[in-house]
């Protein structure tokens, strides 16, 4: 059973990573992180906010990430290989239906959770190079020389392994990306802006932008299990916008039936169904200087480990009677 299941997530995170638009998708979120992210944020008019703003802007960009790429994820990996009959090769060998969607939801997860990590790491240097809000201010150096290089040398790499050794192109630069921009990240925590030593606990030390990306993440899994759930039904176009809605909704959660909860089981049934995504969005508390403790966190992703479990089983019950031959 486990090898059954690795093999399914291997070949699904192997699909992910190889497909073109999960790498555009990675690198138009690299463009907006690192360009327009803190263009938008610099016209807050008060000294010290457009920072601030910025987090909430880049937060708010990871998700919007997570809701494109998992959507085109599944349905590629998923929808394709339903209409191409090719899924009657694995499930008409003894591989049950729900290990095929379980291994798939864990391989594109994992292929997420890689581009994530790639915009979450470009989202930490560009918040620790902060927006530019006078012509005084100096440009981080460390952050700059770091992540130009990061990303020159991976697609130097990529260009070169293509050409060379027949490596494929984009995996072979999102590996290198991962990598360098990790380690890139790395030193700039323990470099100052003009290149001085700091401590590594300097920039990020109270872990809340940290916290911020990590709980992102926990709604980015719950989207990835609605789009996995719905593409063993619907095509591309139908799950996207099914799973638009459920993310809308879900950010309206509190003020469509949270508020109206008092006035009988079915508005509590709505609420408590319904994903509440504001559960994973500290942006406003970031900017208003509350602390989040880490038991939130823990909270959050014992919240999102029940209602990814939920979805699932709800499109393991679709995928069942779904005719595949």
């Amino acid at each position: 059973m486990p090898q059954k299941f690795f093999a399914i997530a291997g070949n699904a995170f192997t699909e992910t990573i190889r497909q073109p638009i999960f790498f555009v998708l990675i690198g138009i979120g690299l463009i907006w992180l690192v360009l327009f992210g803190p263009a938008l944020a610099a016209f807050s008019l008060e000294s010290g906010k457009d920072s601030k703003i910025m987090i909430d802007v880049e937060l708010a960009s990871l998700l919007l990430y997570g809701l494109l790429a998992s959507v085109f994820s599944a349905t590629s990996v998923i929808t394709r290989e339903i209409h191409s009959f090719t899924v009657l090769t694995v499930i008409s060998k003894p591989v049950s239906r729900p290990l095929f969607l379980l291994g798939k939801y864990a391989g594109i997860s994992g292929a997420l959770l890689v581009g994530y990590t790639i915009l979450s790491i470009a989202c930490l240097l560009t918040v620790r190079h902060g927006v530019m809000e006078a012509s005084v201010d100096k440009f981080d150096q460390p952050v700059l020389w770091f992540g130009c290089l990061a990303i020159a040398i991976s697609l130097i790499a990529g260009t070169f392994g293509n050409y060379v050794y027949g490596w494929h192109f984009t995996s072979t630069v999102i590996g290198w990306l991962v990598a360098l921009a990790s380690l890139a990240l790395v030193l700039v925590l323990f470099l100052g802006p003009q290149w001085e030593t700091q401590s590594p606990t300097t920039d990020f030390g109270d872990m809340q932008v940290i916290y911020g990306i990590t709980m992102v993440f926990f709604g980015v899994l719950i989207l990835t299990a609605f789009a996995v759930a719905l593409a063993t039904r619907f095509n591309q176009v139908l799950t996207l916008v099914l799973c638009i809605g459920a993310y809308v909704v879900g950010l309206l959660s509190d003020y469509w039936f949270g508020r109206a909860v008092a006035e009988g089981l079915l508005w509590r049934t709505l609420y408590a169904v319904v994903p509440n995504f504001q559960f994973f969005w500290i942006g406003d508390a970031i900017t208003q200087d509350i602390l989040v403790p880490a038991s939130q966190v823990a909270w959050v992703g014992g919240y999102t480990a029940c209602y990814v479990a939920a979805v699932l089983a709800l499109g393991v019950a679709m995928f069942q009677t779904r005719e595949v031959g």
